[in-house]
């Protein structure tokens, strides 16, 4: 009889808590579960987290780089879709997205005409898929703490430092061979969307060729180390986010010591308390109508 009472009140307690394990209904002899995924969701208080940038909370920093990521990927997919064309090809990138010849005429393909856009078609399109599909997954990883969403999440901030790298390479080759810059090296370096940054506006409307020694000459600097500054440093960004994201996914999971997640025990009673009594709302107050009555802890 005290056996079957153990085993009751872990399944009481298993219930109450948000705890990690994958299967809170499985108990063993001991009255312990008997499973543990790491695809399961995790529980560590978020006071325990950590902070990301010196200030803010772990976790809220993933949600917003979450959101951020499918909000630019939704949004740039609705505008492809709505106006034919990547968001990337308005303004004064225009006249280099629309500088081609099309129909079955055309003999363009592996020019350098043709290819000034290749590295930029890319980039974007592998861009708003990717921040959509795992923007997504990262949101609801979370928010929920589902780890196994939040690895996809962080390994896709992982890789994308690396496709940057691939591209910078082909862009690269692309100045050597053709003697001009790449829309993909014009837009990253020089068409930025706020004012003036880093060029002056009138530079940016004179940008009507993309020659070497033309374009260094408008702007007054080396555009190729202005877009390799800039790829470094988002490329550095990106890694310092994607380990931010791994790390909370590990501490939500497995807690800062590897252990099981962690909990602040002066918060334990509130959160039982707070479980107890969602879990009541949520069968309808059918204790309420019982003969015994519910005492909330």
């Amino acid at each position: 009889s005290r056996l079957d009472s153990s085993k009751d009140g872990a399944a009481v307690l298993c219930s109450s808590l948000p705890v990690a394990w994958s299967s809170c209904s499985d108990l063993g002899a001991a009255g312990r579960p008997t499973k543990l995924g790491l695809e399961g969701m995790g529980s560590t208080d978020e006071k325990m987290m950590g902070k990301s940038l010196f200030c803010l909370p772990r976790r809220l920093f993933v949600i917003v780089l979450a959101a951020i990521a499918l909000l630019h990927g939704v949004t740039g997919l609705l505008h492809t879709l709505l106006i034919k064309e990547l968001p990337g090809e308005q303004g004064a990138a225009a006249w280099q997205s629309n500088d081609h010849c099309v129909g079955h005429r055309c003999h363009d393909v592996l020019t350098c005409r043709g290819t000034r856009q290749a590295s930029f078609h890319t980039r974007e399109v592998l861009e708003l898929i990717g921040n959509t599909v795992f923007g997504y997954w990262g949101l609801l990883g979370a928010f929920h703490g589902y780890t196994k969403d939040l690895q996809w999440f962080s390994q896709y901030l992982f890789a994308f430092p690396l496709f940057l790298f691939l591209l910078f390479l082909w862009d690269g080759a692309y100045c050597v061979v053709c003697g001009e810059y790449p829309l993909n090296v014009i837009d990253e370096a020089l068409l930025w969307k706020l004012p003036n940054i880093p060029v002056k506006e009138a530079a940016k409307v004179e940008l009507t060729e993309a020659m070497v020694g033309f374009t260094n000459r408008l702007v007054g600097r080396n555009v190729f180390l202005l877009y390799t500054a800039f790829e470094a440093c988002w490329g550095f960004f990106l890694a310092y986010c994607a380990n931010q994201v791994r790390l909370h996914a590990q501490f939500t999971f497995s807690g800062l010591l590897g252990l099981g997640a962690t909990y602040d025990i002066g918060d334990w009673r509130e959160s039982v308390a707070l479980a107890r009594s969602r879990k009541v709302v949520a069968g309808g107050y059918q204790g309420m109508v019982s003969s015994d009555p519910v005492i909330v802890l």
